[in-house]
């Protein structure tokens, strides 16, 4: 039609990207087989298998990325824990800064509620430069990072004296971005 402007749209190609398979199999002595999709072939030790921690059973809000992986973790390795505290106020930093958790245990008084602190207790140490664990408080007892443990002054309960809950503080690491992945 004379007088009106023909439009005219440009091409659009669409690139496909083509993922590289992966497939791995034994080699029968702790190393692996692997070839790509180009078929290269490489021997190479035993892989290593990581679990995403999913939320556990305490509330993430506020706390901070090494405190929520230490929360993850510990949910994860004793489903029996039904209940992990964390930010509150306090007249100390950790629990208000997002620093610690408390992660209660059910039948605390029992031989087996003792049996489980105990147990989290030491997970947490086993785990200690993964959590940037600086202290654990249960039963009464400040266990720190690079120092003695000692008992403490009976606070009045055993709420207060950390009889019903293992208190676990962290360094931190900072607040999460929200682009964190927690691993096992």
């Amino acid at each position: 039609m004379p007088g009106r402007r023909r439009r005219v749209f440009p091409v659009v190609t669409a690139a496909f990207a083509i993922p590289v398979v992966l497939v791995v199999t034994g080699v029968g002595d702790g190393r692996v087989a692997s070839a790509n999709s180009s078929g290269q072939t490489q021997i190479a030790a035993a892989p290593i298998t990581m679990r995403i921690l999913l939320p556990g059973v305490g509330l993430e809000r506020g706390l901070q990325v090494k405190t929520i992986l230490a929360e993850r973790a510990i949910s994860a390795r004793f489903p029996e824990i039904i209940e992990i505290g964390g930010v509150r106020p306090d007249g100390m930093k950790w629990h208000p800064e997002g620093l610690a958790i408390d992660v209660v245990i059910p039948d605390y008084s029992t031989p087996a509620g003792k049996e489980l602190g105990d147990r989290v207790m030491a997970f947490a140490f086993q785990n200690a430069d993964r959590f940037g664990l600086v202290n654990v408080i249960w039963q009464q007892t400040y266990y720190p990072i690079g120092g003695k443990a000692h008992r403490m002054a009976d606070l009045g309960s055993d709420d207060a004296n950390h009889y019903t809950h293992v208190h676990i503080a962290t360094s931190g690491g900072g607040y999460p971005s929200g682009t964190e992945t927690y691993v096992d």
